[in-house]
């Protein structure tokens, strides 16, 4: 999905940055597939997007993925949106999150060893 002057739409960013968050949860011992059976997931609450460069299709990305901080059930994401021809920084991006309990609509706290993990 490309807008008006053929660069990448900035919802796209959005698309690939949530596809590489979930991959670096399953990274850090986060099973899709258990969190889903559990009811319990992150929730995305704040988005903050810092447009560096253009990015046109056909471009293949890389996306670099960590934990700045995380106590209990909140915590910040960072993410690094690359072009991968030239290795520049696209994309910037800040999230806030909160891991959810969906069964009791409260908030997740993480236990002790998972949320090592996610600060590794």
């Amino acid at each position: 999905q490309l807008d008006s002057n053929g660069h990448v739409n900035n919802g796209v960013y959005q698309f690939y940055f949530d596809e590489a968050r979930m991959r670096a949860l399953e990274e850090k011992g986060f099973s899709l597939n258990e969190m889903r059976k559990d009811k319990i997931g992150p929730v995305m609450f704040r988005s903050e997007l810092d447009y560096k460069k253009q990015l046109h299709h056909p471009d293949t990305v890389i996306i670099k993925t960590w934990m700045k901080e995380m106590e209990k059930a909140r915590g910040i994401l960072i993410q690094d949106l690359y072009r991968k021809s030239d290795g520049e920084l696209v994309c910037h991006a800040e999230f806030h999150c909160i891991f959810m309990d969906f069964n009791k609509n409260r908030p997740w706290k993480i236990p002790g060893e998972k949320l090592k993990n996610l600060l590794e």
